[in-house]
């Protein structure tokens, strides 16, 4: 048998060379044994609309594993900062209320509403513990205390309680959950003087814009000028230069993604003629062979040594 040129293909399962058998396949089924995924492969043979549907509940059946999965990470979470919340320290008291309020934000306590008012109460009962030490973190405190009673459903108590936490300091919590509530209310008045307090005290420049969208947003103003009413002239200074220097990065990064792209299919030309240069080669070489077997395997090595040159120089092009 005549030896040949390499053709880099992929070859579907089976023997090599040859196409795995008509009508099967391997297809992942999920059995679900206490709430943990299992796989297991089952072979199909002979039956399109079987497979078919098979295939349709496939992704659900992912969906749902994960789903439970998930959740049952979520709660043992809460588990893990309840039984560390034996120690009443500010940082323990709230891991455990961001731990419940993680899990009521992903419906968790949908189906477990005592559950859910239980370790709301329970966190609540581990901050009011840690709040006469906690210090210059008490306000925080008391903004993740207003979140579990309105987790809970506790509407007027939480807001009352993002108040006083405000009061007592400004923090990101409660400035966010006051600046939405007034926001709804249309009182741009009440607005203003949270985001002018809220912004100074985020610790990073990120957080800082994020809340400034948000409070331009929640101002309901028809101009830019009514959005920004309530900033001092400094932070307006700051935030026009800090959106112009990220708008500067971003319109040098998309150029050095285009010159990459650009040096990409370059190289990648260059690639393509080299392998069909190889190519041409190694087919004259065999011509020649005149079926001499081992000039003809020597033709190989010397194709397969070709490519291998050809993709080594394009990684190198690329500095990869």
């Amino acid at each position: 048998m005549r030896a040949r040129l390499r053709f880099r293909s992929l070859l579907a399962p089976g023997a090599p060379g040859e196409p795995s058998p008509a009508g099967q396949m391997l297809l992942p089924a999920i059995a679900n044994t206490g709430g943990l995924a299992s796989r297991t492969a089952v072979e199909i043979t002979g039956n399109p609309s079987t497979m078919r549907a098979l295939l349709r509940a496939l992704p659900l059946l992912f969906l749902v594993s994960c789903g439970h999965s998930a959740t049952k990470a979520r709660l043992q979470r809460v588990q893990t900062a309840k039984a560390e919340a034996r120690i009443p320290g500010a940082r323990q008291a709230q891991e455990y209320a961001s731990a419940v309020h993680e899990a009521y934000k992903a419906g968790d306590y949908r189906k477990r509403a005592k559950l859910g008012v239980a370790h709301a109460s329970d966190a609540i009962t581990v901050i009011d513990r840690a709040i006469p030490t906690a210090g210059v973190d008490a306000p925080t405190l008391v903004a993740w205390r207003a979140t579990m009673l309105l987790d809970a459903g506790k509407r007027q108590d939480a807001y009352a309680e993002y108040n006083r936490s405000f009061e007592m300091g400004p923090n990101e919590i409660a400035g966010k959950a006051l600046v939405e509530a007034y926001g709804q209310q249309n009182r741009p008045d009440l607005v203003g003087p949270v985001c002018a307090k809220t912004v100074p005290v985020l610790h990073n420049d990120d957080d800082k814009l994020a809340m400034i969208a948000m409070c331009r947003k929640n101002m309901n103003a028809l101009s830019p000028e009514g959005e920004m009413a309530w900033m001092s002239p400094e932070l307006v200074t700051w935030y026009q230069d800090e959106n112009a220097r990220r708008l500067g990065a971003q319109v040098e990064a998309n150029n050095a993604r285009i010159e990459r792209q650009k040096q990409e299919q370059h190289v990648v030309r260059d690639m393509e003629q080299c392998a069909a240069n190889c190519k041409r080669e190694g087919l004259y070489c065999q011509n020649r062979c005149r079926h001499d077997n081992a000039c003809e395997n020597r033709c190989v090595e010397i194709n397969h040594a070709c490519l291998d040159r050809c993709e080594s120089e394009a990684h190198d092009k690329l500095g990869r």
